[in-house]
């Protein structure tokens, strides 16, 4: 990390998120075990193809769908 004087606030911190889909008797694990921390003064994005879980993620993020 550059040091720029500033101090760096951690906005959003997100820990060992999971979430799954059962079908019949298997397990479908869309997101396993994300971390992540966004900063203040951060720019952020997701990038993925389509059906990568980019939404699912986003909405577990904001409270949005359940884990």
């Amino acid at each position: 990390m550059l040091y720029t004087g500033k101090v760096s606030i951690n906005m959003l911190e997100v820990r060992k998120l999971t979430k799954y889909y059962e079908i019949g008797e298997q397990r479908f694990d869309a997101v396993k075990g994300i971390n992540l921390t966004f900063r203040q003064d951060e720019f952020v994005s997701i990038l993925g193809e389509s059906g990568s879980v980019k939404t699912t993620l986003l909405n577990l993020i904001g409270g949005l769908d359940r884990y």
